[in-house]
């Protein structure tokens, strides 16, 4: 069984009731808790608040059964209590809190006496929760969320998304605010999250939440069914946590099945992977630190060549160097096809090309993360002996959740315009392009249908619901190849939630 805690229709999006129940039905969720956050505004006003709560009471009674739903209120309205009254009426199994939960001098008083009011009446307060460079003014942390639970004992504090940055959240919850729990939704769906967190605090104190429409159930539900802990704990996360704090009112009538799985023979070749890396990763531990580690892990998942950076090269000044160490130690590792990492902005990335074989897999570049213009003149002469090298080249356009990047770091994001600018001087070479979602891989299609030289990893097309039949229904499968971004995430769950899509 699964109990999806979190979701929300989105804006403007046609028939948002069918969105999720195709979601819910694809993925076998049981039951599913709605809420409407209105028109996203970070204060919004009395009657936005009553629009979104009769929003989610209607999808609820409308979708047959699969749906109960959560009310919304923003504390700083001076009559809350009046909307918090009337949506009770509608049966409502919780209460939601957005970004509107500190006044105008910071303070949490006003969120305090509404989730004071919801835990009178028995209802489990779901709260946005994040950690991130710049917050919105009234977005609270985990930090933050523990406070309230401290100061309301009697109240069921839910910390969505476990708090945005959930390397940043561990600790937190470990030694206090036993009312207090957090879901895992939406954000990056990150290897190794859910392991953490429930090293941390338990798998009795983690719920599900996908955040659907904003996120695709599959990339969410990967974070659980490929986690490294016992089935037991998964089943705590994925719905009897949810039943112990909702109560008999959520449980599902019915349990379906999940759909059949799309054959991997419609999808992008599951035997190739163009977005992977070894290697030691500045911030955090990762999986295979060694080409021969990764040999083994592709081996295992019958994946017969990886096109996989090093990790541990990204932020190396000495790339000779770098590059030599890299492309000895995968030499063995027959289903490692080794990239050099190369920098246009380096004094050496001459020397660096000259270095590599005629035989060289190729090299990926990060205008991303190196925070240079693909279409800037300067770089011409970089992507014309590469091309005379016969060099192909990956272009990393993004690597995991820009939000919860080191603030150290001069990262800039790659729009297609600027892609599309390259691809109308780039000189004739084989690109494969990482970490595009939907809408910007498609710009650039329609830009260029027929500019073959140019191809694109699915990552991305598995996060949001319905992405990749997007990008397909317009223009194919032949542009997209398959890509996992591991280690940043589980080398399995693009593929599996490709199928899911």
């Amino acid at each position: 069984m699964i109990i999806d805690i979190h979701a929300h229709p989105i804006p403007k999006r046609q028939d948002p009731l069918a969105a999720i129940q195709e979601e819910c039905r694809k993925n076998g969720v049981s039951r599913v808790l709605l809420s409407s956050i209105g028109r996203s505004s970070q204060y919004p006003p009395p009657d936005e608040v009553r629009a979104a709560n009769d929003e989610a009471r209607d999808l609820a009674e409308r979708s047959n059964g699969l749906a109960k739903w959560l009310l919304y209120i923003n504390p700083q309205n001076r009559g809350w209590r009046g909307e918090f009254q009337r949506a009770l009426a509608g049966g409502p199994v919780g209460l939601k809190l957005w970004v509107a939960l500190k006044d105008a001098s910071g303070g949490l008083g006003n969120a305090l006496a509404v989730i004071r009011y919801a835990a009178e009446r028995k209802l489990p307060t779901l709260i946005h929760t994040f950690h991130k460079a710049t917050n919105y003014p009234g977005e609270i942390t985990l930090e933050e969320v523990a406070s309230l639970a401290e100061g309301c004992p009697a109240a069921t504090l839910i910390g969505a998304h476990a708090g945005g940055h959930w390397r940043h959240s561990l600790g937190i919850l470990r030694h206090r605010a036993p009312n207090a729990c957090v879901d895992i939704s939406g954000s990056f769906p990150q290897k190794g999250m859910v392991e953490a967190l429930v090293r941390d605090i338990g798998a009795e104190r983690i719920l599900f939440g996908s955040d659907i429409l904003g996120r695709s159930t599959a990339s969410q539900l990967a974070k659980v069914l490929f986690a490294d802990i016992s089935e037991r704990k998964k089943q705590q996360i994925l719905y009897k946590n949810a039943l112990r704090l909702f109560g008999p009112a959520i449980t599902p009538s019915v349990r379906p099945p999940a759909a059949p799985l799309r054959p991997a023979a419609l999808l992008p070749d599951f035997g190739s992977d163009h977005f992977c890396f070894c290697g030691r990763w500045p911030f955090f531990e990762t999986e295979c630190e060694t080409p021969r580690e990764l040999d083994a892990l592709l081996a295992a998942q019958g994946i017969a060549k990886a096109y996989a950076g090093d990790l541990g090269s990204v932020y190396r000044l000495d790339l000779e160097r770098a590059t030599a160490e890299f492309l000895r130690a995968a030499r063995k590792a027959r289903r490692v096809a080794a990239l050099a990492t190369l920098n246009p902005r380096a004094h050496n990335w001459r020397r660096v090309i000259q270095y590599l074989s005629p035989a060289a897999p190729g090299g990926i570049v990060y205008p991303y993360l190196h925070n240079w213009q693909l279409d800037d003149p300067a770089h011409a002469e970089f992507f014309t002996r590469c091309a005379e090298r016969r060099l192909p080249l990956w272009i990393n356009c993004r690597l995991g959740d820009e939000r919860f990047h080191h603030t150290g770091l001069a990262w800039r994001p790659v729009p297609p315009e600027e892609l599309i600018r390259f691809s109308q001087k780039a000189p004739a070479n084989s690109y494969v392009v990482q970490g595009l979602m939907a809408a910007e891989i498609c710009r650039f299609l329609e830009e260029a249908p027929k500019d073959a030289r140019f191809r694109f990893e699915i990552s991305r097309l598995t996060d949001h619901p319905g992405a990749l039949d997007q990008v397909a229904a317009r223009h194919g499968m032949s542009r997209l190849v398959m890509g996992s971004e591991f280690p940043l995430r589980d080398i399995r769950s693009v593929r599996w939630a490709a199928q899911r899509q």
